[in-house]
C-alpha cells in the first residue's frame, strides 16, 4: 500500500510539473509574441494582389509602416501611398516626419517626393522616373526624437511581364478545352453511328437465318 501512495504522489508530481511548464510555455509565447516591449525592426512584409498592387509592411520601433504602389512601369513617374500606424493599437499616427529614397543596383541614390495628406498618417509619394531593374527602397522616420528605417528589398521596375505570360496561359488552356471537347463530341457521334448501324443489320441477319 505504501508503494502505491508513493506512485501515485510521483505522477502527481510529474503531472503537476507537466502542466506548469506547459502553461510557462504559453504564456511565454503571448509575452515575447506581441508585448509591450520593443521587438526591434521586424522583416518586413511583401504582398501583390491579383490586380498589381504592391503593398510592403515592416515595423519600426514602436510603429507600423506600409508602401503600398502599383507595379512600377520603367521610365515614368510612379505614384504610391505611404502609411504609418501604432504598432499595438493599429492607430493612424501624425507626428512623424518620413523620408523615402530609392538604392538601384549599382548605388545610385535618389530621393522620392512625400508630402502628408488631410488623413493623419497617411502621405502621398512621387517616385521619379526609374530604369527597368531591381531597387532597394529605403523609409526613414524620425519619430521621438529617433531615427528608424525601413528597407524593402527587391522591389522590381519593369512592364508587368506576369501580365503577359498569364495571357498566354489563357488563351493555350482556351484552346486545349475546345479541342477536347471537340474529340469528345467527335467519339460520341461515333458510337451513336455504330449504334444505330447495328440495330440497323441486326433484323437482316435474324431474317437471313430464318430463311
Amino acid at each position: 500500500m505504501r508503494l502505491i501512495n508513493i506512485l501515485k504522489s510521483r505522477n502527481l508530481l510529474l503531472a503537476l510539473q507537466a502542466a506548469f511548464a506547459l502553461a510557462f510555455s504559453e504564456n511565454s509565447v503571448r509575452v515575447f509574441a506581441h508585448g509591450g516591449e520593443d521587438h526591434g525592426a521586424a522583416k518586413p512584409k511583401t504582398e501583390t494582389t491579383d490586380k498589381g498592387m504592391v503593398s510592403h509592411t515592416t515595423r519600426v520601433g514602436d510603429l507600423e509602416v506600409m508602401l503600398r504602389h502599383e507595379r512600377l512601369i520603367p521610365d515614368a513617374g510612379n505614384a504610391a501611398r505611404f502609411f504609418v500606424t501604432k504598432f499595438e493599437t493599429n492607430e493612424a499616427y501624425a507626428a512623424v516626419a518620413p523620408a523615402i529614397e530609392i538604392e538601384a543596383a549599382n548605388g545610385a541614390v535618389t530621393q522620392a517626393t512625400i508630402e502628408k495628406t488631410e488623413t493623419a498618417g497617411s502621405f502621398t509619394v512621387k517616385f521619379p522616373p526609374l530604369a527597368e531593374g531591381t531597387y532597394l527602397i529605403r523609409a526613414q522616420l524620425t519619430h521621438g526624437g529617433e531615427t528608424y528605417t525601413a528597407t524593402f528589398s527587391g522591389v522590381s521596375v519593369e512592364n508587368a511581364p506576369a501580365a503577359t505570360a498569364a495571357g498566354d496561359g489563357s488563351w493555350t488552356q482556351t484552346a486545349l478545352m475546345a479541342l477536347l471537347f471537340f474529340v469528345a463530341l467527335a467519339l460520341f457521334g461515333g458510337l451513336i453511328f455504330l449504334a444505330a448501324r447495328a440495330l440497323r443489320n441486326k433484323p437482316l441477319r435474324e431474317e437471313t437465318v430464318s430463311a
